[in-house]
């Protein structure tokens, strides 16, 4: 896979940042406790689908972070409402070419070992050297930076060759390996090796993650130490991959922390159980921008966007629970949050224009129906992963219908995410896909739309050539923080203006809970927070 891969649907994405604060449980809810703490117990975390590796270094997946969020600490925080708060670090400097951490004192790893400033140093450094070949690397640590550590006073020191004006907020999502996981990647693949509250003492692919308590824990996110009433005794992660099956634990107070779609989640709804809605990209269509596939013609591409009911197919593709996106950039905390860059620079729909259009590009109808140019049938092969939801899978039908009703020869097929990779980062063969890439910095977006594409070396899979956009995001990325968003804005409108890609629905997703209460910015659980209620 390409150092730089980045797969973003809502179970394998790289999620850095979703805010979840919640208590579970009322008076009228299943098991409801009325917020009263419980004395001990387990507690029950449910995920669709196993994690896979395990090594936080090598892996973007959030279905992985979400868990090893349990194990692994951070050197700073971010809260759901943008605030940086301590982690593994008391202090920090930071600017668009630079950041400085010291490192609390006494901190230990779970085998008891001191956790030292040249750790959390090389942890830095191994992502940002290409020769890992982590997938995170250019979108936490990038190319060229160096990392110096000074043990005597507890500081990390990062610079950065290019300005980055999210260096801090990209640093925050590193998790922290500690020296024996350091010296010995490969055992993380199935283990933990961290400075976290929890850590894995019994993994069964497919089945379950059971974690013990890391005694003495007091280094959390903001200070929150692993103490007090409510601590639960051990945490149980279960692979369960039926919504249906998902809920029903749910109800019944077995599990205590799952996400829910469609009509499992109205049950849920309807029970009154505690839920937090997060919002993440789901039906992005992308382009392949070579010679020879039909997204190489801007007509083409103008006039299936002009073709789609963006609405209508937010509503089938969602089963009416999700909306017509914003933007591209859709998880919190997001520096630039709150500006919708595409209503008003997509085209309105209108199927009459969209067959014209092709009319004028010399796309004309033959007598099956299918348009052609130059001897050569307009056919597109339109790949989509539709993670068992048959409602996408519904989308991707009634928006290849309504393709197929401007003359276009549509191939329509549901790959799992490992085939989309190939297609991808490997064979090129495809020509429009939904390929939701889930982040919460403009700034992670970049190698994705722009740079070398995937034959030399880089991650710009669709070959998107946009000398807009890279102008816009050379003034936006020295500006730190929030200062530079609106001409990250202006890239994103770029985009929209040639069409590059076009973001079409998202997904507003529903995390349940009963009997508990904690706070999972970014999907990855606060470990010392949770605390289980009574029922």
């Amino acid at each position: 896979m390409p150092r730089r891969q980045v797969i973003a649907c809502s179970a394998t994405s790289l999620v850095l940042a979703l805010g979840l604060s919640a208590c579970g449980g009322d008076d009228d809810s299943p098991g409801g406790s009325g917020g009263e703490y419980a004395d001990g117990g387990v507690f029950t975390m449910a995920l669709a689908s196993d994690p896979g590796n395990l090594d936080p270094s090598m892996t973007p997946s959030s279905v992985a972070r979400s868990m090893l969020g349990l194990s692994y600490d951070s050197l700073v925080y971010v809260k759901e409402d943008g605030t940086v708060v301590s982690g593994l670090a008391s202090t920090w400097e930071a600017d668009a070419t630079s950041a400085t951490f010291t490192l609390k004192p006494d901190i230990t790893c779970a085998d008891g070992s001191p956790f030292t400033a040249q750790d959390a140093a090389d942890n830095i450094a191994y992502i940002a050297d290409p020769a890992n070949q982590s997938p995170l690397n250019g979108v936490l640590a990038h190319d060229g930076i160096t990392v110096t550590a000074d043990d005597a006073a507890g500081t990390v020191h990062v610079e950065s060759p290019d300005p980055n004006g999210f260096l801090l907020a990209e640093l925050s999502g590193i998790f922290m390996i500690c020296r024996a996981g350091l010296d010995d990647h490969e055992s993380l693949a199935t283990a933990t090796v961290g400075t976290g509250p929890w850590q894995l003492d019994e993994a069964v692919a497919d089945d379950h993650y059971r974690f013990s308590p890391t005694d003495g824990y007091t280094w959390g996110p903001d200070d929150t130490a692993l103490e007090g009433a409510g601590i639960p005794d051990e945490v149980n992660v279960r692979i369960i991959p039926s919504a249906t099956t998902a809920a029903n634990l749910l109800l019944s107070g077995e599990v205590n922390y799952a996400a829910v779609a469609g009509s499992d989640a109205e049950r849920l709804d309807a029970a009154k159980l505690e839920a937090v809605e997060s919002v993440s990209t789901a039906g992005e269509t992308w382009f392949n921008h070579d010679e020879g596939h039909p997204g190489a013609d801007p007509a083409v591409r103008k006039a299936l966007t002009v073709g789609t009911d963006l609405a209508e197919l937010s509503k089938v593709a969602t089963a009416g629970r999700g909306r017509p996106s914003e933007g591209f950039i859709t998880l919190q905390p997001n520096p630039c949050a709150g500006g919708d860059t595409v209503t008003g620079n997509l085209p309105d729909f209108d199927a009459d224009a969209a067959r014209a259009i092709l009319e004028d590009a010399g796309w004309t109808e033959g007598s099956d129906g299918v348009r052609e140019k130059d001897g050569t049938p307009l056919t597109i092969d339109f790949r989509y992963d539709a993670q068992g939801l048959t409602a996408r899978t519904a989308g991707a039908e009634f928006l290849a219908s309504q393709w197929e009703d401007l003359g276009v020869d549509v191939d329509l097929k549901a790959l799992p995410e490992a085939q989309l990779n190939e297609l991808f980062f490997g064979t090129g063969a495809w020509d429009v896909a939904w390929a939701p890439f889930t982040f919460n910095l403009p700034s992670q977006m970049v190698a994705f739309v722009s740079g070398p594409g995937v034959a030399d070396g880089g991650a710009n899979f669709s070959n998107i050539k946009n000398p807009t956009y890279d102008a816009a995001v050379a003034k936006a990325t020295p500006q730190a923080n929030d200062a530079g968003c609106a001409d990250w804005a202006d890239a994103e409108k770029a985009l929209l203006a040639d069409l590059n890609l076009v973001p079409m629905f998202d997904n507003v997703d529903r995390s349940y809970l009963n009997r508990v209460e904690l706070t999972a910015p970014g999907g990855q659980i606060w470990g010392s927070t949770v605390r289980l209620l009574q029922g």
